[in-house]
């Protein structure tokens, strides 16, 4: 008797904790009126500190649609596209990327709700679609981004093309395209990008988070018959290759640059989520033991579980 009753206080306790952090995940944070931080590279600290609150909350969008609460998921969007957040002024320049990033993952998530969710919130669909085309313009129309030509302006057209996707704007989509296709013809003969090896000790690094926004714009891309990958001579297939050859042994980076390469924590982590659509469309061979061992792949940009969303079987 006396283990069946705490079988039952365990089970209640239990079921209280999973309702706390349901409801918990419900909690919309205060909409942040603007995004405005210092350069990541000249105040690490400042910067981290001015980008906790978007990234806690894009932690708790990208965690309800991971789990399936679209509820929570519609909530959270829902009240920020109605505040208009993140659309404040801002001053320097790091926070157009990071709006440009954040409305990317807005329009990630909202990809992945079912078609339920979709057809029983259209209201509250039109708002947040709004939301995410003011971002998009702001995005497109950034000369912070546009005048550096290197992986910011293919973030950027990722953002117009996820953007234009899930809003309907082909226009959004023509000009995300104009700007990865603006990536792809800088892909040289050996799979480099010039203007990313000149990050010196970043060079691989950069590789591969300019590599993220080509694969996944190529895949959105495909929805509007368009071709991506057989551009400038199957040129991401390049820098793809380049990148998966740096993961299986940094040294042959060496063959791009003979400066030593240092990493961040993420960049053969969360950076690698390039690798679950590229091999779903692709199945290159050599993709599956580096896939494996990582899942699942999340990336805050993306929209949180990409193994989830766009993974398949290895």
């Amino acid at each position: 008797m006396n283990r069946d009753i705490l079988r039952m206080i365990g089970a209640l306790l239990f079921f209280a904790y999973l309702g706390s952090d349901l409801a918990q995940a419900c909690d919309v944070p205060a909409p942040l009126k603007s995004i405005d931080p210092p350069g990541f590279y000249d105040d690490p600290t400042g910067y981290a500190q001015a980008v906790k609150p978007m990234r806690d909350y894009i932690a708790k969008l990208n965690h309800a649609a991971d789990s399936g609460q679209w509820a929570c998921t519609m909530d959270l969007l829902d009240a920020w596209a109605r505040a208009d957040a993140l659309m404040g002024p801002i001053t320097g320049y790091q926070g157009y990327y990071e709006r440009s990033w954040a409305g990317t993952d807005f329009a990630l998530v909202e990809l992945r709700l079912p078609a339920e969710v979709r057809h029983a919130n259209p209201g509250r669909l039109n708002a947040i679609n709004q939301w995410l085309e003011h971002i998009a313009v702001a995005t497109r129309d950034a000369d912070a981004i546009n005048h550096l030509h290197n992986n910011l302006v293919y973030w950027a057209g990722l953002n117009l093309v996820a953007t234009g996707t899930v809003a309907h704007r082909p226009e959004l989509i023509d000009a995300g395209l104009a700007r990865a296709r603006e990536g792809i013809r800088d892909i040289r003969a050996d799979g480099s990008l010039e203007r990313e090896v000149k990050r010196g000790d970043r060079a691989l690094h950069y590789h591969t988070f300019a590599l993220i926004p080509l694969v996944f714009t190529a895949e959105l891309a495909r929805q509007q018959h368009i071709d991506l990958y057989q551009e400038n001579g199957h040129a991401i297939g390049r820098l793809a290759d380049l990148v998966t050859d740096a993961v299986i042994d940094p040294a042959s980076f060496a063959k791009i640059t003979p400066v030593k390469q240092k990493l961040f924590p993420w960049t053969f982590q969360d950076e690698l989520a390039w690798m679950e659509p590229y091999y779903a469309h692709t199945r290159n061979p050599r993709l599956p033991a580096l896939i494996a061992p990582r899942r699942p792949i999340s990336e805050w940009r993306l929209g949180g579980d990409v193994s989830a969303a766009w993974g398949v079987a290895l």
